[in-house]
């Protein structure tokens, strides 16, 4: 057996001391943002699956993913390029492109059943009920169009000519202001603008009809470390400031442990593990979690980067049974004749891997008692 993972990695309920990442230690003084209410769901996805059509069959990006977005709560959406993050993001929004296409499921905003609007009630829906905060900044705005008019647009496409010119003035000086940018840039260009304000340009926008939910689609990604931080703080602030929902997909396990207040791992289009970020960095579940989580560089030691083998199966033709076993040192017989379910361990905390199964107990422990005595 591989001895990849820590014994942290398996499960709080086996024996063992839980050893933390060293970001999980700070990661409270690091953090400023508001926790979301279990009481009230906004968001509500159901066994979305998206397939995109080929000549040679089709490649499934997402497949049959469930979770929750409760009430001013910011989750994360983290997992290696290719895993369908940003692929969901777009499902949710309809905006999957051919030849994309949502084989099945539900999604619903505030009891609103998306797939079911019309294309005239989805046009409107978005923006006021779902926005995207997306992922390249000067891909997304309109180089020709100042950043005043194309504020403008999106208002007015919504609620109408607006006749006082100077209220809609102040209006998106407001905006401004909530994301940190000077009044000077309404008359600018994209192109006169740094990333990290073109950026926040995009979050203004995002956030300017007040939607139930947004999404941010790696919206750090091409800006430096600099740049990152200020841009993922002016999210949060605006989340909380607007007591929106908020949805951030990234790769960066450890800026997102700092602004989210659950974290959603992906592996090939599959949710493996669901769960508060404080569980996620101190008592990672799913193999592939820990994985993830032993990606972060440590500042207090020298220590050897840990990879898994193989590689990713072919999306046209996945394994049978459990997604992740053909890389997964702890994977057995039942990984693949069995795909694994999603269980809860405990407040919040999901997920899918057979040895979280009480009927594999001794599995679990056996598999401790051998990382444990290497």
């Amino acid at each position: 057996m591989s001895q990849q993972l820590n014994p942290a990695s398996l499960s709080q309920t086996a024996e063992g001391t839980s050893q933390p990442a060293d970001f999980a230690s700070r990661m409270e003084g690091e953090r400023s943002r508001g926790k979301g209410r279990k009481d009230r769901v906004v968001l509500k996805v159901d066994n979305l699956r998206i397939h995109y059509a080929t000549p040679q069959g089709d490649v499934i990006a997402v497949s049959d993913i469930s979770f929750k977005l409760y009430e001013g709560e910011t989750l994360g959406l983290v997992g290696e390029s290719g895993c369908g993050k940003s692929t969901t993001a777009y499902g949710i929004l309809q905006l999957v492109q051919p030849p994309g296409y949502i084989v099945n499921g539900s999604i619903e905003v505030d009891g609103t059943e998306v797939l079911d609007l019309e294309e005239e009630e989805l046009r409107k829906f978005r923006w006021t009920g779902l926005s995207l905060i997306p992922q390249g900044a000067m891909n997304s705005l309109n180089p020709t169009m100042r950043v005043k008019d194309q504020i403008i647009d999106v208002i007015e496409a919504h609620e109408g000519k607006q006749s006082d010119k100077e209220a809609l003035r102040e209006r998106i000086f407001g905006l401004f202001q909530n994301v940190g940018l000077p009044n000077r840039i309404y008359n600018m260009y994209p192109h006169e603008l740094s990333g990290g304000m073109k950026q926040r340009v995009c979050i203004a926008m995002g956030v300017a009809l007040h939607p139930t939910a947004v999404i941010a689609d790696e919206a750090t990604s091409a800006l430096d470390v600099v740049v990152q931080r200020i841009v993922a703080q002016t999210l949060i602030k605006v989340k909380d400031e607007i007591g929106v929902s908020l949805i951030v997909i990234g790769h960066d396990m450890g800026l997102l442990a700092q602004i989210v207040d659950r974290i959603a791992v992906m592996y090939a289009g599959k949710m493996v593990e669901i769960a508060p970020v404080e569980n996620v960095y101190a008592q990672p579940l799913h193999p592939y979690t820990q994985l993830l989580i032993d990606s972060i560089p440590s500042i207090k030691e020298r220590k050897p980067l840990k990879i898994t083998e193989g590689i990713t199966h072919d999306p046209r033709n996945p394994p049978s049974g459990c997604i992740f076993r053909l890389r997964c040192p702890f994977a057995w017989g039942h990984c693949a004749e069995v795909e694994p379910r999603q269980i809860m361990v405990e407040d919040l905390h999901e997920v899918a891997c057979h040895l979280y199964d009480e009927q594999f107990h001794e599995r679990r422990a056996n598999a401790l008692a051998t990382i444990a005595n290497s």
